[in-house]
Parts: C-alpha cells; sequence; structure tokens
C-alpha cells in the first residue's frame, strides 16, 4: 500500500508516508482490494437468513403474546 496525493493538474504523486500518516489516498494492490471485496459482498444467503430471522421474531413473538393474553383471560376467569 502506498500514500499518493492528487495534484490540481490531475496527477498523482506517491510519497514516501506511512498509512498512519497519510492525508490523501492510499493505493492498496489488486489482491488486497479483491480480499476486501469478497469479505463485504452480501450474498442472497445472507438476504435470507436475514428475512427469515426477522420473520421468525415476529411470529414467535406474536404467539407468545396470544399465549399471555389466553392465559390472562384463564385467570380472570377463575
Amino acid at each position: 500500500m502506498q500514500c499518493i496525493y492528487l495534484n490540481g493538474d490531475g496527477t498523482l504523486t506517491a510519497t514516501s508516508q506511512t498509512l498512519s500518516q497519510c492525508e490523501g489516498y492510499v493505493l492498496v494492490s489488486a489482491s488486497d482490494a479483491q480480499a476486501f471485496t469478497a469479505a463485504t459482498q452480501i450474498t442472497s444467503l445472507d438476504i435470507a437468513e436475514a428475512f427469515t430471522w426477522g420473520f421468525g421474531l415476529i411470529i414467535t413473538i406474536g404467539f407468545i403474546s396470544y399465549q399471555v393474553r389466553v392465559a390472562r383471560k384463564l385467570i380472570k376467569t377463575i
């Protein structure tokens, strides 16, 4: 990885600054960029899993609230 700056005329200037000192842009190698994008991609399985958890949670909470409602009615009749 290397720190670069964009000049006013549109050219790039490479510097010897460390990444922690870099205030411009950082060039990364193709393999690093590919590894980053592969790690951050959202797949259809991820979407299906999130939907299933969300939908299942709503159904579960609804079922529990129904059971509480039935129990409250039962207690009132006693």
